[in-house]
């Protein structure tokens, strides 16, 4: 029988798969404060859960994704290795940070992104309502200038993705609408192209820095562990079929902005807690 903080970590588990899923985002940036607030997880063991729920986000999206003809495949891979590269940094730099300096580091590095992503989705429905969004376009040749800057900015997301325990999504997909001006179906699945191959890397590299394997076993019953992961895929799966089919993008931004809006505000707490502010 599980807790009650474990069955409201679950629902919450799979609100956020099944909203994200559709969006390019592996969930880390919800992930990550359920298991910190309501699990009580300390930081690293809360990271390396969040990215082995994001991976499984990852496949269930990508497979929709792909299935639809929404993953432009020759600019998500040569972005991959480059990816990988940052994450592999950020997860020696996070775990350096929260060894030495203390994991209140990785919650300000947290509600930096919090506040540029829910900035920039402020401003695109904005520009939306008021009818002044750039068009978006289909997938076409990229100038050889640009696919250089955009993976330098994938490596970058990488770094962000091992520091703080996300899947680069949210990223990756800004990336590509504002470099090269794609509909946000192709620009989530082209995002999970990157997430499925460099999260591993992610998770593989806290296992084996930071050494929270053993933590992790003792935290997560096997049984549980298979099933949630199950369940989190369907949930994936799901969310991103039916907002292909018959969901606006628009809708599902709402709930994104709240579950943005809820971990800024928690983080932002802790670290007025921990400045003696409050």
């Amino acid at each position: 029988m599980m807790d009650p903080a474990t069955v409201i970590s679950l629902l919450l588990i799979l609100c956020t798969a099944f909203f994200f899923a559709p969006l390019g985002l592996g969930g880390g940036v919800l992930f990550v404060p359920i298991f910190l607030y309501i699990m009580k997880w300390d930081m690293q063991l809360s990271i390396v859960s969040s990215l082995i729920l994001v991976l499984m986000v990852s496949f269930g999206s990508r497979n929709a994704h792909s299935k639809g003809g929404y993953a432009v495949m020759d600019v998500g891979k040569s972005a991959i290795p480059y990816a990988i590269v940052g994450a592999v940094g950020g997860t020696i730099i996070g775990f350096f940070l929260v060894e030495y300096v203390g994991d209140f580091t990785i919650k300000i590095a947290a509600v930096s992104l919090l506040v540029w992503v829910i900035m920039g989705t402020f401003r695109q429905l904005a520009e939306e309502s008021d009818g002044n969004a750039a068009e978006a376009i289909e997938p076409k040749v990229i100038d050889p200038n640009v696919m250089k800057k955009y993976r330098g900015m994938c490596m970058a997301s990488g770094v962000t993705s091992g520091l703080l325990g996300i899947g680069g999504g949210m990223l990756f997909v800004t990336f590509h609408r504002s470099l090269f001006s794609w509909k946000l179906h192709y620009a989530a699945g082209t995002s999970y192209v990157i997430e499925t191959w460099m999260v591993p890397v992610g998770i593989t590299s806290h296992l084996l820095i930071a050494q929270s394997g053993s933590n992790l076993v003792s935290a997560i019953s096997g049984f549980w562990i298979i099933i949630t992961l199950l369940l989190v895929y369907a949930s994936a799966w799901i969310g991103a079929r039916a907002a292909i089919k018959m969901v606006p993008q628009q809708v599902l931004a709402y709930p994104f902005l709240l579950a943005l809006l809820a971990s800024l505000a928690r983080y932002s707490w802790d670290i007025l807690e921990i400045s003696g502010l409050i």
